[in-house]
């Protein structure tokens, strides 16, 4: 256990020097301190707002309710938890000395999941802790104190049943996408199948405890099964781990090509046009028709636009016009086609980036080109789905025309924002070496920047929503406007002074 907390302290160290001596790390822990507070101080006024009139329905009413709230907790810091697994346990330096210290299998578990939580999903526990205290010390007293620890025992045990899952996808479902994707598909009709039949047979289970009781004995599950899996199974754990990170070093870069309907024939057209912007649009083209994530990204698609009637009830009790209604989830969808790798449009260039800039063309005809390989499929689909969401609530022609209007001017200023602004986590002597370091580089925003440039777009994005919704069309419209030029001329700026520092 002492060369476990060796490599804690280590770890915190480093840290905290990085923050003295490094001017990146300084301005990235601010953007992630500004982040927490917005997301906190909305969280806190959405809780408050709330509790009081789940407190006058009852303690049932409470109590359903304040699971929901520890379930979504727990949902999103698992989310964070698998990003952190992949970033700090693959793929980088920090991960492959772990891998060649003489330590146990289980030491590297204990060793791994206290950089997890540390590194990874630290600030989120830290900010779910003051928000749960405040909003719920004043209105359930000393009772908030048993939801603070279901919470907090919820949050390490789903760190860690996070962190097993991720391995074992690692270890097991990447050698084998197909039939995993095949099986996936088999198990979600199956889970539908049972549902359906419950729901038409009527059949409900009820099951009633205290809650006082029941919030004790969750915990002392979740604490049970934490000590199990650092305790007794951290050796096979551990050992889980270090075949999982052998088979990422060792994996074939070679890609399965799984070419989506139309993409060979858009491939073959844009091939024709030796331009900047033709070759960028070309290459993304067949990067995700070799991806099998495309697939997932044209289901999840597809889902949400079949989900608009469940959302809209959501965005009809924010108060959301049916304008509104369109416009917003319109673009959201769209924003879900690449928010994933949008957050690294340029960095994700990495080496490769000092051809372009050396080539002979200015780097403001490259910032153009990568945000025009950006724009057209997030206006495609935006504009799709606006056509579809403006039919299923019969909007007129005109409020059609203005819905997509609103959508195009949101895109646009999302998606300059989040591909000029990934230009400042370049750095052109970062070598793709591996396939693991290739899915970091390429393939997920798993950098402190790219996280932080992640939740700056989010702010933007809430911000262009409350304009849409407080606004008067016409006005909104104007507003969009110059806030694009504003993220336009600045980044614009910003990133191209930028990219000439590089040379």
């Amino acid at each position: 256990m002492s060369s476990v907390l060796t490599l804690w302290r280590a770890q915190f160290v480093s840290t905290h020097g990085a923050l003295r001596e490094d001017s990146r790390a300084r301005m990235t822990w601010a953007i992630g301190l500004v982040v927490d507070i917005a997301a906190g101080f909305w969280t806190f006024n959405e809780l408050s707002g709330n509790l009081a009139q789940w407190y006058a329905a009852g303690q049932l009413a409470l109590a359903t309710h304040l699971w929901l709230l520890c379930l979504w907790a727990w949902a999103g810091i698992s989310f964070f938890a698998v990003i952190a697994v992949v970033s700090q346990g693959f793929g980088n330096d920090q991960a492959v000395m772990l891998m060649s210290l003489p330590l146990s299998p289980s030491a590297r578990l204990r060793a791994l999941y206290g950089l997890v939580m540390f590194t990874g999903v630290g600030n989120w526990i830290v900010l779910a802790n003051i928000v749960t205290v405040v909003a719920l010390g004043t209105k359930l007293g000393w009772q908030a104190l048993l939801w603070l620890l279901l919470l907090d025992l919820g949050v390490a045990a789903t760190v860690c049943i996070s962190m097993i899952a991720t391995l074992l996808v690692i270890r097991f479902v990447l050698q084998h996408l197909k039939r995993a994707f095949t099986g996936l598909a088999i198990a979600s009709a199956s889970v539908v199948t049972v549902f359906l039949l419950l729901h038409a047979s009527k059949y409900t289970l009820h099951v009633t405890f205290p809650v006082q009781l029941m919030l004790i004995l969750t915990s002392m599950f979740c604490a049970l099964l934490l000590l199990l899996i650092l305790g007794p199974l951290a050796t096979a754990t551990g050992t889980l781990y270090q075949n999982a990170f052998y088979t990422m070093e060792g994996r074939s870069a070679r890609r399965t090509a799984l070419m989506l309907p139309g993409m060979r024939l858009f491939s073959v057209w844009l091939s024709r046009y030796r331009t900047l912007t033709g070759a960028l649009l070309y290459k993304g083209l067949l990067n995700q028709s070799r991806s099998v994530f495309t697939w997932g990204r044209a289901a999840i698609l597809a889902l949400c636009v079949a989900l608009f009637p469940l959302f809209q009830k959501v965005m009809i009790a924010y108060g959301f016009s049916p304008l509104a209604q369109v416009t917003v989830y319109a673009s959201i969808v769209a924003i879900l086609a690449v928010v994933e790798y949008a957050a690294y449009a340029i960095s994700s260039e990495g080496a490769r980036m000092s051809y372009y800039l050396l080539a002979p063309f200015n780097m403001a005809a490259f910032l153009r080109a990568r945000l025009v390989s950006f724009l057209l499929p997030v206006l495609s689909i935006g504009l799709a789905v606006c056509l579809v969401l403006s039919w299923w609530q019969r909007l007129s022609l005109y409020e059609a025309g203005l819905a997509a209007l609103l959508m195009a001017l949101l895109l646009i200023g999302y998606t300059l924002f989040i591909v000029w602004g990934s230009a400042f986590d370049l750095d052109i002597n970062q070598v793709a070496e591996g396939a693991m370091q290739t899915l970091m580089l390429e393939e997920l925003p798993v950098t402190p920047r790219r996280l932080q440039l992640l939740g700056l777009s989010i702010l933007l994005l809430a911000g262009m929503v409350l304009l849409i919704m407080k606004l008067p069309v016409l006005l909104a419209i104007f507003v969009l406007v110059l806030l694009d030029g504003v993220v336009c001329i600045g980044l614009g700026r910003f990133g191209l002074v930028h990219l000439k520092k590089l040379v």
